[in-house]
């Protein structure tokens, strides 16, 4: 609705500068994970490339096969060949009946793990592989795993080290800092000012808007009678009103 203030914003926007916090990203990025490994991929070559990456690994009977635990990060990853997710392979067209053992093991990952990622494991993810992972999407469709798709052990562990390096509290902290800092910064005073110029208000007129609704699209969402609660007079209103109605129009 706001498409011909883009031009402004995007003035605007030329003089954020986001400022780096290198010393928090270093460390970061240094880390040597703790990685909870289940027993069933002790020798798998996820396992040896993370412990050739020097992290902390340690061993589980008890977590469910197939999975990395990263405890700092809150995170769980579960690795799946898509070739032994379904009863036959290729699955026939249409057909596609998943494993009952893998779906219970999928169950009970999700259940257990509030943060929790499929790796999606295969050479190549052609026609078959797509197929698949749309019938497991569509049978955890509400649940909170995601799926990543991944073509060898690599793959798998620059997934998992990225988002868990994301997750960790004190990126997310720097993530949350910086975002906030380039929102605070987009839509300063003077931005939603001059936005608010383009509907033809004087300066006074935008200044008491700004004041009464704050952001531009609490201006947009308004109707009348909390217009005319900024203190704005009848026909300044109606000039907003028709304004944002002609804008919509438009689009």
């Amino acid at each position: 609705m706001l498409r011909r203030y883009n031009s402004t914003i995007h003035q605007s926007n030329q003089h954020i500068i986001m400022t780096e916090d290198k010393a928090s990203t270093s460390t970061v990025v240094d880390t040597q994970w703790p990685v909870v490994v289940n027993s069933s991929l002790q020798d798998s070559d996820i396992t040896r490339m993370l412990s050739q990456q020097k992290h902390k690994l340690r061993y589980s009977d008890s977590s469910i096969p197939n999975t990395f635990i990263f405890p700092l990060s809150a995170v769980a990853f579960m690795v799946l060949p898509l070739s032994d997710a379904t009863l036959e392979w290729p699955p026939k067209s249409g057909n596609i009946k998943l494993d009952e053992d893998i779906y219970d093991r999928l169950e009970k990952f999700v259940k257990v793990h509030k943060n929790c990622f499929l790796l999606a494991l295969a050479s190549l993810h052609g026609q078959h592989e797509r197929a698949v992972m749309s019938e497991i999407q569509k049978r955890f469709m509400c649940s909170p795993m995601r799926i990543l798709p991944a073509h060898n052990a690599s793959d798998c562990v620059q997934c998992m080290t990225t988002v868990a390096k994301a997750m960790s509290k004190s990126v997310s902290s720097v993530l949350k800092s910086r975002l906030d800092h380039l929102l605070k910064q987009q839509f300063d005073e003077q931005t939603i000012l001059n936005i608010l110029a383009q509907f033809g208000l004087n300066n006074h007129e935008c200044l008491v808007l700004q004041q009464g609704c704050e952001t531009i699209t609490n201006v947009v969402m308004a109707n009348r009678e909390k217009l005319l609660d900024c203190s704005l007079d009848s026909e300044t209103v109606t000039t907003i009103m028709e304004f944002l109605k002609q804008d919509s129009y438009a689009k």
